[in-house]
């Protein structure tokens, strides 16, 4: 396109624009642009000029982010909003210097401003790139942190909370509930303790196999029979316990049953069934978690001692 006489104001304001490396492209119609100013060498280098040696008027051919910019610039024009932006910035290829792209509406024209971005602009984007990186590397982190945590809290065969998960839950509860001074008024938080009936044979007669399979089973029983609030835990080989909160002594027993008889009239395929002995408890205010614990475990003994797949409870 051949390029107007011009007055020494607009060959000033060529060479100024020249000298900021930037150029301006003034809409004509949708889709098609007047180039306007000196070319800067970035532009030149990046877009080949027309065959009569005027800059290329249509750097978008020749450049897929400048060519979708160019699209977001057509819908911003539509809006007709005045003294409103719209801004692209990008680097493509070998191009060493990004680019600033505005799209913008003065005295009724649309204008689409190119430049070069300036070195302090190029530094702030390295810093923000950086930042962004060790931004992106501390979630990484954090994520693989939150795994292995899950991992530490969870029982890796069942599935359920861990020992160690168990120890911290079990506190929390048991802080919580210390700070009534009196029985009569702290919340009830019940304990139930399962252990698998002569699980030792299931592992000698079938395999060890087959005793996780039993497990993993248990723990399945397990999730889906408690209540919401209560708090399954594989404690160990063949144990496992429930935290129940809200719960009294005969609250407790009521569960415990429940479960036992779950677990007696469960297949497991096995050719036989399988059945547990769960002891229950329930914690006294300024127990701590080994007191109550223990509490549990010697009704567990009594179940074991009473003839095995039954419940006792321990107040």
């Amino acid at each position: 396109m051949k390029k107007p006489d011009q007055n020494p104001a607009a060959a000033l304001s060529d060479r100024v624009l020249r000298a900021l490396d930037m150029v301006v492209l003034k809409q004509v119609q949708p889709g098609q642009y007047q180039f306007g100013g000196l070319a800067p060498d970035f532009y030149s280098a990046l877009f080949p000029a027309a065959a009569n040696g005027s800059p290329c008027a249509s750097p978008w051919d020749f450049s897929p982010m400048l060519d979708f910019f160019l699209g977001e610039a057509e819908t911003f024009f539509l809006q007709g909003a005045h003294g409103v932006k719209s801004s692209g910035y990008w680097l493509e290829g070998d191009q060493e210097v990004p680019l600033l792209a505005t799209a913008l509406r003065v005295d009724g024209n649309n204008l689409i401003i190119i430049h070069a971005a300036r070195e302090d602009y190029n530094e702030r984007t390295r810093i923000l790139r950086q930042a962004r990186n060790e931004l992106l590397a501390r979630q990484k982190v954090t994520t693989d942190l939150n795994k292995y945590k899950d991992k530490a809290l969870h029982d890796a065969l069942t599935k359920l909370y861990s020992r160690g998960a168990f120890a911290d839950i079990l506190k929390d509860r048991l802080a919580a509930g210390n700070t009534f001074k009196h029985r009569a008024q702290s919340p009830d938080t019940a304990l139930l303790m399962l252990d698998v009936d002569h699980f030792k044979y299931v592992n000698d007669d079938f395999g060890h196999l087959t005793g996780d399979a039993v497990l993993i089973q248990l723990g399945e029983i397990l999730m889906s029979s408690l209540r919401a609030n209560d708090i399954p835990v594989r404690y160990g080989g063949e144990e496992f316990m429930v935290i129940a909160p809200n719960t009294n002594l005969k609250q407790a027993m009521t569960l415990a049953e429940k479960l036992r008889q779950m677990v007696s009239g469960h297949d497991f395929g096995l050719g036989r069934p399988v059945t547990v002995s769960i002891g229950c408890a329930v914690h006294h205010p300024g127990d701590d978690t080994e007191k109550f614990v223990s509490r549990v475990d010697q009704a567990l003994y009594e179940a074991k001692n009473s003839g095995r797949n039954r419940v006792c409870g321990r107040e």
